[in-house]
């Protein structure tokens, strides 16, 4: 897929940032295009609360609403969420 605009593709991932006494998570949404981190989350717990948060961020964020919209995630269980799945839904990103 050729991407050629920003907010064409927006890509989810979670990275481990704590220690073992104090574990952390940062999820991000990030514009494969521009390389900006639309939206962010750091986050106690692997759960989906962390990434749905940076989603809304992300969404919140968005200069091309009009725009069609693709996320993509390694499928992680946060992502394949029925919460997760809703939010993409009610945002109208495919």
């Amino acid at each position: 897929m050729k991407i050629y605009r920003p907010e064409q593709v927006w890509v989810s991932d979670i990275t481990y940032i704590g220690t073992r006494e104090n574990p952390m998570y940062l999820a991000l949404v990030t514009d494969a295009y521009s390389k900006q981190i639309m939206g962010y989350d750091v986050s106690n717990s692997l759960s989906s609360i962390g990434s749905i948060r940076a989603l809304k961020q992300a969404a919140k964020r968005c200069q091309y609403p009009n725009e069609e919209l693709i996320h993509h995630s390694d499928r992680g269980i946060q992502y394949c969420s029925n919460d997760y799945q809703q939010l993409l839904k009610k945002l109208g990103i495919s």
